[in-house]
């Protein structure tokens, strides 16, 4: 019976010990796997963060680049503008000037406020007349008009023949009158002198009957 007994025992504790080394590997194994998750876990946390980091990177050179292109733009609109108003300012500029010319060819423009202008005004066609150009060619060249110069060409008819007659006039009349008195006195040898001086082209050939 005691060895039988004994027997039992022995039994007892191999169950007990094959019970201890299941538990133990089971607890192992529940380590192992925990770990595991731990270390999966991780990576995917160490993946998600250099995804973030490289969307975020992409971002900045992207936002970097609209913003480099948005001040590209700007800069290249302000040029433009610089140029469309210089271009605007020379346009402007020489629509003056084709305005004046227009102005002073109609006889507008250019006034005369003395006899030393209805003088100068006169000798700039003449000179032209001289060099072998026609009256209307003078006329266009010198940017005066025909009829402005013809008007007045009694006084330096005068002017050039006899310039004491327009010391006669001197202080009592306006230019506007002075005209009509010059041409009053062109008469006889006065007359007869200052038709010469036209055929010799002296001074500007205006014809009494047609211009």
């Amino acid at each position: 019976m005691l060895q039988s007994r004994v027997n039992e025992l022995e039994e007892e504790n191999d169950f007990l010990k094959r019970q201890l080394e299941e538990k133990s590997a089971q607890e192992q194994g529940g380590n192992l796997e925990i770990m595991a998750t731990g270390d999966e876990e991780a990576r995917a946390m160490i993946l998600d963060s250099s995804t973030d980091t490289t969307t975020d990177s992409n971002t900045d050179s992207s936002t970097d680049s609209s913003s480099s292109s948005i001040s590209d733009s700007s800069d290249e609109g302000k040029k433009k503008k610089k140029r469309k108003k210089k271009n605007g300012k020379k346009k402007s500029k020489k629509r003056k000037k084709e305005t004046k010319k227009v102005k002073r060819s109609n006889g507008k423009g250019e006034r005369v406020a003395s006899i030393a202008d209805v003088v100068k005004r006169y000798r700039r066609v003449l000179k032209l007349v001289q060099r072998g150009f026609r009256m209307t060619a003078a006329f266009k060249k010198a940017c005066v008009s025909r009829n402005a110069v013809k008007d007045t060409a009694a006084i330096e008819e005068i002017y050039m023949v006899d310039k004491s007659v327009l010391e006669q006039f001197k202080g009592k009349y306006t230019l506007l009158q002075l005209p009509q008195l010059c041409q009053k006195k062109i008469v006889g040898e006065l007359a007869e002198k200052i038709i010469e001086m036209k055929n010799n082209k002296q001074l500007i050939p205006f014809s009494v009957k047609k211009d």
